[in-house]
């Protein structure tokens, strides 16, 4: 970051493609993480330290009566641990972990396409099956996976069913955590609705950083569309995915979300199957967001279009370097052109990739699905684990970049208080000399699988970041200055609010719903001291109305407005501190 670009440039080029480098190394034999199985179309992997010591544990799914098995890490080294699960389905897709109750403590969540779902409670690693008292479906649903997610605000997470029914009988479900350890169904009252659309996977993530969660699923077979949902922030959703271009017609596999171009919007990177003329994108797809609610599909001219059937994909800054690397996992032992199965994408600084087909990956040679990262051995260089389908065993790369040039990072953990617990959804911000880099947190990525709670960022040789800012889905905001690297770094929500100075100057508004046709909700951190105002303008800068504000949350209403586009400017004592736009159906 803080290197002359000459030096930065012989670093990339010399330790990318020196002959003899090693980038990374497949350890999963020396550090005793040894698992295969051969599901059909193959599993999740998840990299979550599930017993909150610090170092990220593997828990796999598999089949033949061995259903899921768990590695706990003890410094780097493995040991296999088994946990009585009850009614434990047979063959799995996913298993993910997530502190539904938010007692501080993971649950465990596991996902069948030819069994019933099960949700475990964790009562200190004593796990009972609670999905039938929970008000969850006890029949088997062909789920493919369950995303969790805060979609309401409320402080839990609420979970999405993907269920995979090739009839299309069978509907993915929405589920609300009501938050004394039961689910409601709420399809309907959502708008979700009871339809079936042959999805893989749901993800949730804000893709207009209104605050809100909104809902994104990949569809198999050419047969739906893929759908954004927009949450509208009243518990309801509206189908976008014309609006927003994201209705990409393929098929579909996993989703890698990240922030790679670093604009302070998520983007989104779709796995598919190999190249179709019939096909509206080529391959795998890379949805750029605009930042205005829209997103461009940019795969082939950033190079990671792969064109042949991939899997599972992760984003990954795999040399500290504070750019967002791409790996994807593909299906086929090697392709026509004698490169490996996989794809490790390198960011070369302008938006575009070059694949890497060495340093490392020369025997990356296996049927692969999901795959997920972490850092196994706590250097702060992340590591990948990837599920391959037998013959071939689970893999587990271990970066070694550090070993060719050392280069700062930073990791960061939260714990919600208000929010969830685990954090999920909150945005994470970074600044270095005013560059920044942002990260998204949520449950399920990559193909089924989970990667690590901790996000990591690389830094180069910066010594000392000006601050990490972390936005919660409450609202609340925790900003930290002068941060030494090299270091992680857990954050409670409300451990280091803004100053009043600090919260005007990173002013959150949210607005709901929108679009709306009768009433809007405008909803702030805080409450800030002084004559508070919203003044509604018209698309041709004419004002419309002015509202008084009293509380942190005002209900306006807007029945006299005519149809169309607005602009609801926020001020504090005649200070603009914030424009949002607002459309009236």
């Amino acid at each position: 970051m803080k290197y002359p670009y000459a030096t930065f440039l012989f670093c990339c080029f010399s330790c990318l493609f020196g002959y003899g480098q090693v980038l990374f190394e497949e350890v999963s034999e020396s550090v005793n993480f040894n698992f295969s199985n051969a599901v059909m179309f193959g599993t999740g992997v998840s990299f979550c330290d599930f017993d909150n010591d610090g170092w990220d544990d593997i828990t796999v799914s598999g089949d033949d009566g061995e259903s899921i098995s768990f590695f706990k890490n003890v410094n780097g080294i493995f040991e296999e641990v088994t946990y009585e699960l009850d009614q434990l389905p047979m063959s799995l897709k996913q298993a993910v972990w997530i502190d539904f109750d938010n007692d501080g403590d993971k649950d465990l969540f596991v996902a069948s396409e030819e069994d019933k779902n099960r949700l475990y409670r964790n009562d200190d690693f004593i796990f009972t099956d609670i999905t039938v008292a929970a008000g969850l479906p006890d029949i088997v649903l062909q789920t493919n996976s369950g995303s969790w997610g805060d979609y309401d605000n409320d402080g839990d997470l609420d979970l999405f069913l993907s269920n995979r029914d090739l009839d299309q009988v069978i509907p993915n479900m929405l589920f609300r955590n009501n938050g004394d350890e039961t689910f409601e169904n709420v399809n309907e009252l959502s708008g979700i609705g009871d339809v079936s659309m042959i999805t893989f996977q749901g993800t949730f993530f804000d893709y207009n950083n209104d605050g809100w969660l909104d809902i994104f699923l990949i569809n198999d077979r050419k047969v739906t569309p893929n759908i954004l949902f927009h949450n509208n922030g009243d518990g309801t959703f509206t189908d976008m995915t014309l609006q927003a271009e994201a209705g990409y017609v393929m098929d579909a596999m996993s989703v890698g979300l990240d922030d790679y171009n670093a604009d302070g919007f998520t983007d989104v990177y779709i796995t598919n199957t190999a190249y179709d003329s019939d096909f509206p994108v080529p391959a795998n797809a890379l949805m750029k967001n605009d930042g205005d609610g829209t997103f461009s599909e940019i795969a082939i001219p950033s190079g990671v279009s792969f064109d042949r059937i991939s899997w599972g994909a992760s984003f990954i800054d795999m040399d500290n370097n504070g750019r967002l690397d791409l790996y994807v996992s593909g299906v086929d032992d090697t392709n026509d052109n004698g490169e490996v199965s996989a794809a490790f994408y390198y960011q070369n600084g302008d938006g575009s990739f070059s694949r890497i087909l060495s340093n490392g990956f020369e025997t990356d040679l296996a049927h692969s699905f999901g795959n997920a990262t972490g850092d196994y051995n706590n250097d702060g260089y992340l590591d990948l684990v990837v599920a391959n389908r037998e013959p071939y065993t689970f893999n587990l790369w271990n970066n070694r970049y550090h070993e060719s040039v050392t280069h700062n990072w930073l990791k960061i953990h939260l714990e919600g208080v208000e929010s969830n617990r685990d954090g999920y959804g909150s945005r994470i911000e970074i600044s270095i000399d005013g560059e920044k880099q942002y990260r998204v947190t949520t449950s399920v990525e990559s193909y089924l699988s989970q990667n690590s709670d901790t996000e990591s960022f690389g830094v180069g040789d910066t010594t000392s970041i000006d601050y990490v800012k972390i936005t919660w889905l409450s609202g609340h905001i925790d900003f930290i200055e002068d941060v030494v690297v090299n270091q992680t770094l857990t954050i409670t929500e409300g451990q280091f609010p803004l100053s009043l100075e600090d919260l005007e100057n990173n002013f959150k508004l949210q607005l709901y719903p929108n679009p709306t046709s009768d009433i809007v909700t405008v909803k702030m951190p805080n409450i800030i001291e002084g004559n508070n105002e919203v003044k509604i303008y018209n698309i041709l800068g004419q004002l419309v109305t002015t509202y008084s504000i009293e509380n942190n949350e005002e209900i306006l209403s807007i029945t006299n407005l005519y149809r169309g586009t607005y602009f609801l400017l926020f001020y504090n004592n005649e200070r603009l501190l914030q424009t949002k736009k607002l459309i009236k159906m």
